[in-house]
């Protein structure tokens, strides 16, 4: 589908391919051990792709759990449809313990006295919670020591109303130390090993989320959680084009305004901006108000009739403006600001080095005023 082609709002949207998401499903599944389950990680508004847009979609896929960050996203999911199983991964605090249960969701837990809190609640309404235990292997961020698993998942195991089915843990440095990785996913194994041989039942493992998938595929266990090569986003030090991935979103808006300035015409707040030329000015309507973000201003590009064009001035909140002289550029005109037109390409990657940040945070910026519509 070209891009004038798409069902666009006349602001900006984001377009969700099915198809993209089938490729990157079945592309997953190719790669992992047979019997490994996936988690689609949708927090976070599913990376801003839209959750309650995805996840019911990837459910008739065939993914095996959703992994979220709130129980607000959880109960969203519920909401949807999705009666797969939902994972937790955050730290949840002891009055979240009614929404947990009534979202009926996975919690990965650290602190014994949480479960407890969790134990009576669900003792009152005659339920039974899930919870997996959280092992810190290095990001210092949630989950026990390894060398205490032991003793805590003994405690969790004795607490009633509650089973302990699964162990975790998260990998800091999976897509840039490959060493560092794969030691700790030694001192995971082998601490999730003697936990599950003492309590004498089986535990879910999962380590692994994208990064870890492609550089310690050893890590993949009995699950992995991925966001990004569902997605199809490739992980920082990856190209998704070499991994074989297809980007699931795209972004387009439109042109609503058309100015010529002559030379030595400042554009923008604070004249950033200074026109060395007689300049065709386009307006966009979008700006960090949107997602997408000021310091794009003068850094970045865009495509226009299927041409690479810059971003003049400082991005607005609502607007943004770019250089269309060589474009021959008119009022309603498709703008790509990710994705294709044409034989050029916008890649969440490339706006990623832009920032200086991970691809994750392009395209969680995207705000709720850009609308999401699923296509195929």
């Amino acid at each position: 589908m070209r891009a004038e082609q798409l069902p666009l709002s006349p602001r900006t949207t984001a377009i969700i391919r099915r198809s993209a998401l089938a490729h990157n499903v079945r592309w997953l599944r190719e790669r992992l051990p047979a019997g490994t389950r996936i988690m689609a990680v949708v927090k976070a508004n599913a990376y801003g792709h839209g959750a309650s847009l995805l996840a019911p979609v990837l459910q008739q896929m065939g993914i095996d759990a959703f992994g979220v960050a709130t129980t607000v996203e959880a109960q969203e999911l519920r909401d949807n449809g999705v009666s797969t199983p939902v994972y937790l991964l955050s730290p949840v605090l002891p009055d979240e313990v009614r929404a947990v249960l009534a979202a009926q969701v996975v919690c990965l837990v650290q602190d014994v006295d949480f479960v407890r809190c969790l134990s009576i609640e669900a003792g009152k309404r005659g339920q039974s919670a899930e919870v997996h235990l959280k092992v810190d292997v290095g990001m210092s961020r949630f989950g026990v020591p390894p060398d205490r698993a032991l003793e805590v998942a003994e405690a969790i195991d004795s607490i009633p109303h509650v089973r302990l089915t699964g162990i975790a843990t998260h990998f800091p440095s999976a897509d840039s130390n490959l060493e560092l990785t794969r030691s700790q996913w030694g001192v995971f194994a082998r601490t999730a090993d003697s936990v599950a041989r003492h309590l004498r039942k089986p535990l879910l493992r999962h380590a692994a989320a994208s990064a870890g998938v492609l550089s310690a595929t050893e890590a993949a266990a009995e699950m992995v959680r991925c966001g990004l090569l569902v997605y199809g986003i490739a992980p920082s030090g990856h190209e998704f084009s070499v991994l074989g991935l297809q980007p699931a979103l795209s972004l387009h808006t439109r042109v609503t305004a058309i100015r010529r300035i002559a030379a030595g015409t400042a554009v923008g707040y604070g004249g950033t901006f200074v026109a060395q030329r007689a300049t065709l000015v386009a307006t966009l309507p979008v700006g960090y108000g949107d997602g997408y973000l000021r310091v794009l201003g003068n850094r970045a590009q865009v495509l226009l009739k299927g041409k690479r064009v810059p971003v003049i001035g400082r991005v607005c909140m609502d607007q943004m403006m770019v250089d269309a002289t060589d474009t021959g550029a008119e009022i309603g005109d498709v703008v790509t600001l990710i994705g294709r037109q044409g034989e050029e390409e916008i890649t969440v990657n490339e706006i990623a080095r832009w920032l200086d940040t991970t691809p994750h945070e392009v395209t969680t910026l995207l705000s709720a005023r850009v609308q999401r519509i699923l296509v195929d």
